[in-house]
């Protein structure tokens, strides 16, 4: 059985877990160190690299999961773009089944409206 490296957390050092369950753990205690959180950033290269934000330029040029398209100075369009979702609004046509119940939930005896109309003041 090999032993698994352990990592240590960016929000609390005390925190030392499988980097199987880095991710999961990075999220649930991200949510629980709101104030350290807002002084972190995520590496764009890999998500589980969470530094602080005065030193993300600096990581972010020497990580070790930098592909070597980035290195050229050159830059390339995305082979594909994801396009916002804009959902349309949708409009039905009033149903005559609808407006028949309307007109009978209006003259049930329950029905506070109708009641008031036959109370005498």
């Amino acid at each position: 059985m090999e032993l698994e490296v352990l990592e240590i957390c960016p929000y609390d050092p005390n925190h030392r877990m499988s980097a199987s369950r880095l991710q999961y753990h990075l999220a649930s205690c991200r949510k629980k160190n709101p104030k350290k959180a807002k002084k972190m950033a995520n590496c764009k290269y890999n998500a589980c690299h969470v530094v602080p934000i005065k030193r993300l330029k600096e990581h972010e040029a020497n990580c070790v999961n930098r592909t070597a398209i980035d290195d050229d100075n050159t830059h390339h369009s995305p082979s594909f773009v994801l396009k916002t979702f804009a959902p349309k609004m949708l409009v039905c046509e009033s149903d005559s089944r609808d407006i028949k119940k309307e007109t009978m939930d209006d003259k049930h005896p329950n029905n506070h409206k109708s009641w008031r109309k036959g109370q005498k003041n």
